[in-house]
């Protein structure tokens, strides 16, 4: 079973990459359109005129994204994981169908960032599902050569999906693959797997 340290790092890592995709799908709220309000200098906005604002870019980084929390991150590997799963048991088509509408609503959730300090629950949830889905999708394959091959195909193939459903959400090219990469790597992490985003992949499941 994958150490708590090693769920902890996962999640970091997973909520990390969610941070570009949530100040995406979540425009900023009113207060924080008023902090940017104040970027430029008082003196100089009443020299230029009272309607005077400054103009910062929000989507392409002029406004830093509140980060995802940890337990968010841990909630989303768990769908990670629930679909190398279902690739398994021949239910791709079902996960994939219901993955934009669950990722959506965690990650619009104003709960979704933060620090989250209660995120213990979901790290051991994240764990317990690791195991199960390690003994499921790992275990048959152990004595077969073409076990870990066939696991890291499943994760190429988890990355591919990932990337498609944050596309369709509006999420930008670059956006949606570094983050399903990102999230890819989170989860082989779990497995004992060093997975590169588009570089091939390192190691064996443990």
């Amino acid at each position: 079973m994958p150490t708590d340290h090693a769920c902890r790092a996962a999640a970091e890592e997973a909520a990390r990459c969610l941070t570009p995709v949530r100040s995406v799908l979540v425009p900023a709220d009113p207060g924080e359109q008023a902090a940017d309000a104040e970027v430029m200098p008082v003196v100089l906005r009443n020299y230029l005129g009272v309607q005077a604002r400054p103009s910062v870019p929000r989507a392409s980084g002029g406004r830093r994204p509140a980060p995802v929390g940890v337990a968010t991150g841990a909630a989303v590997l768990r769908m990670c994981l629930d679909g190398l799963c279902a690739e398994a048991t021949g239910t791709l088509a079902a996960w994939h169908a219901d993955l934009g509408a669950r990722l959506r609503e965690t990650l619009t959730d104003p709960l979704a960032a933060g620090r989250q300090a209660d995120a213990w629950q979901p790290l051991a949830a994240l764990q317990q599902r690791a195991h199960e889905v390690l003994t499921a999708v790992a275990g048959g394959g152990r004595a077969d050569a073409a076990g870990p091959r066939l696991l890291v195909a499943r994760f190429v193939l988890l990355e591919d999906a990932v990337s498609g459903v944050l596309r369709r959400m509006g999420v930008p090219a670059e956006t949606a693959s570094g983050c399903a990469g990102g999230l890819t790597a989170a989860a082989g992490s779990l497995f004992g797997l060093a997975l590169g985003q588009g570089e091939g992949v390192a190691g064996r499941p443990v």
